[in-house]
């Protein structure tokens, strides 16, 4: 085997291993049972206590497929410099953050508003607006309901005025993980192709 398709097998398989954990091909969807026993771990003075009927509805008509949860945020103290929801919320990202990282879930976008132009609902602007991809139900489900983030949700209390949250599903996006990994790995393959037939031309 050459250098050439040594390097292209083991970039190929790299990738199949990315996609099977970032896709997560070995889950399967929640069943009622699941769902019920992830809630159960909820305290009642938890923030979330009060949307457990939500949260198991979207739990148990799980399809398996990857979900995209949008988040529109307004802080306590607005957007006075002197505020420190802000600073509480990021306290709550960073402690997220690694649950999110070890699920496969991450960040996809992250705006700040500008002003508001047509808001029926709410009197203030927008401060921030960012969507996060959960690679399924069960890993939404599963973090939020961990010990791990209930010790971090008091800071979420803390910085939040209002907000609204809802999950949504992917119809079309150029912006996929799965596209700029396979393109690092095609490019890495590439420069790594003319430097060994370079080397061998010599």
């Amino acid at each position: 085997m050459t250098n050439e398709r040594a390097l292209l097998l083991l970039l190929s398989v790299t990738y199949v291993v990315f996609l099977a954990w970032y896709d997560g091909w070995w889950m399967s969807p929640l069943t009622e049972s699941e769902v019920d026993a992830y809630l159960a771990n909820l305290s009642d003075d938890s923030e979330f206590d009060e949307i457990r009927e939500q949260m198991r509805q979207l739990g148990i008509t799980d399809d398996g497929a990857e979900m995209f949860m949008m988040n529109l945020n307004v802080y306590k103290g607005g957007a006075g410099e002197d505020s420190t929801g802000i600073e509480d919320y990021a306290s709550y990202g960073r402690g997220t953050m690694p649950l999110l990282l070890s699920r496969a879930s991450h960040p996809v976008f992250y705006t700040v508003g500008i002003q508001t132009l047509m808001s029926p609902r709410y009197e203030e602007s927008w401060q921030e607006v960012f969507l996060v991809r959960y690679r399924s139900r069960r890993d939404f489900i599963s973090m939020i309901t961990s010990d791990a983030y209930q010790e971090n949700l008091p800071y979420r209390t803390a910085g939040i005025k209002y907000d609204e949250f809802f999950p949504t599903r992917s119809v079309f996006s150029i912006g996929s993980l799965r596209f700029v990994i396979f393109f690092a790995l095609a490019t890495i393959y590439g420069l790594a192709t003319l430097v060994m037939r370079r080397l061998t031309n010599r």
